[in-house]
């Protein structure tokens, strides 16, 4: 028999290699003197077109004991050791050259386990692991004590492997469902202007508040696509930090990695929006992680409009989104028009409601968080919380125009403009400076 001991050609299950292989396996046994030894190892191996099969049943076939069985099949394993047949031979060197049992593999290739782990799924495929690799380690010429660490070896690889392709199959589930999630996310992207290019990533960085690092407020996820360990603050945040890592159509992001400056109840303050994605086609998009809840409350408006303004100037898209719903959803939610009609005309009324007093008014009406943020959105109605206030939409002039964002580098933050004994007034991720 013509056969080349190549590996490579193993590994990758060449098919003209497999058959010769599993052929020179069938003639070995054939060319044993003795029946009974090629009757047992036949059933054992699963030669002939049929399944391995097991002690127990070799022994009702041949009708004798299932330790008979185990000490014929012993002994016809060391005959064909030993036997200097043509095809016992060949096939004892090939086994040889290709498990490297009795010599040190190359560096980059694999070890002698786990060369026999791939021969007994070559050769053996109908065979157990634990039954077929002591065997092929016997005629590679392994001792029986060798032969036994070598299959304990192979069991532990085995093993490993097997969880290497659970976790293999986990990642592209979530590629899988991160694909899905980012195509309805990117279709609720609002586009300002003419793209332009992502920032490289080489330039980015995050921009944390080393006060609030120092508070262990942040939390830390290992991204595989950036290769490094990436910084959150909340759970939802990391949803969306996921979704970005296992979402082909994103090339690379970065946390904080802006400051924008932005006005709010007379103060001028800095923010630092979560996220900014680059795609594959090279477009940018600015993200900002909330609760949808919470993307009505007036600070967050307040940022939105700055981030708005920013992308505006940079040709950017914008999504405020909690990794699976966006802003958008507010926006576009159908209000029941009495509920609207309701609110408003005790807003009027009253100039200012509390949560009991929103609930007052609503009366008998059907009232949900996410269905009030909306009618907060479309009437312009300014919402805080703690306490929880809500007020009519300002006079137009009153509102103020956000200034220019600015970018900062870590080292370029904003410098404070009143007087030195004012102290800066600090939110959460965010720095206010108090306008003199």
């Amino acid at each position: 028999m013509r056969l080349t001991a190549d590996w490579p050609l193993i590994a990758e299950r060449d098919a003209d290699t497999v058959l010769v292989l599993r052929e020179l396996v069938a003639a070995a046994v054939g060319e044993m003197p003795a029946e009974r030894d090629q009757e047992v190892l036949s059933c054992r191996l699963g030669l002939d077109d049929r399944p391995a099969q097991t002690l127990e049943k070799v022994a009702e076939a041949l009708g004798i004991s299932r330790e008979r069985v185990r000490q014929l099949q012993t002994r016809a394993i060391r005959r064909l050791a030993n036997s200097d047949a043509p095809a016992s031979r060949k096939l004892r060197q090939v086994l040889a050259e290709l498990s490297c049992v009795e010599r040190v593999p190359s560096e980059a290739g694999p070890s002698a386990a786990e060369r026999l782990l791939d021969l007994s799924d070559v050769l053996l495929s109908s065979v157990a692991p634990r039954q077929a690799i002591p065997l092929l380690a016997r005629l590679a010429g392994a001792d029986k004590v060798r032969a036994d660490n070598l299959a304990a070896e192979a069991s532990t690889i085995r093993i490993l492997r097997h969880e290497t392709a659970r976790r293999e199959a986990a990642r592209q589930g979530r590629i899988e469902r991160a694909t899905r999630r980012w195509v309805a996310l990117a279709d609720e992207v609002n586009w300002f202007g003419d793209p332009e290019p992502a920032l490289p990533h080489a330039e980015l960085e995050a921009l944390r508040e080393t006060e609030n690092v120092d508070r262990g407020r942040f939390g830390a996820w290992h991204c595989p696509k950036l290769d490094r360990d990436v910084s959150y603050e909340s759970e939802t945040e990391l949803r969306a930090i996921q979704l970005l890592s296992f979402a082909p159509q994103i090339a690379y992001y970065q946390e904080q990695p802006l400051a924008i400056s932005y006005q709010f109840a007379g103060q001028q303050r800095t923010y630092y929006p979560d996220l900014l994605a680059a795609t594959v086609d090279g477009r940018c998009i600015l993200i900002e992680v909330k609760p949808v809840y919470e993307m009505a409350m007036a600070v967050n408006v307040a940022k939105y409009r700055a981030a708005v303004e920013f992308c505006r100037n940079r040709g950017w898209g914008l999504v405020a989104t909690d990794g699976n719903r966006t802003r958008r959803l507010l926006e576009q939610r159908t209000v029941d028009p009495r509920l609207e009609t309701t609110l408003a005309a005790a807003l009027e009324a009253q100039g200012e409601l509390s949560w009991p007093q929103v609930r007052a008014a609503a009366g008998s009406l059907p009232l949900d968080t996410l269905g009030l943020c909306s009618l907060i959105l479309k009437r312009g109605w300014t919402w805080h919380s703690r306490p929880y206030r809500l007020r009519p939409a300002p006079p137009p002039n009153s509102l103020g125009t956000p200034s220019e964002p600015i970018v900062h580098t870590p080292d370029r933050l904003p410098a404070e403009t009143g007087p030195a004994s004012a102290a800066p007034h600090v939110e959460c991720g965010e720095a206010v400076t108090q306008r003199g």
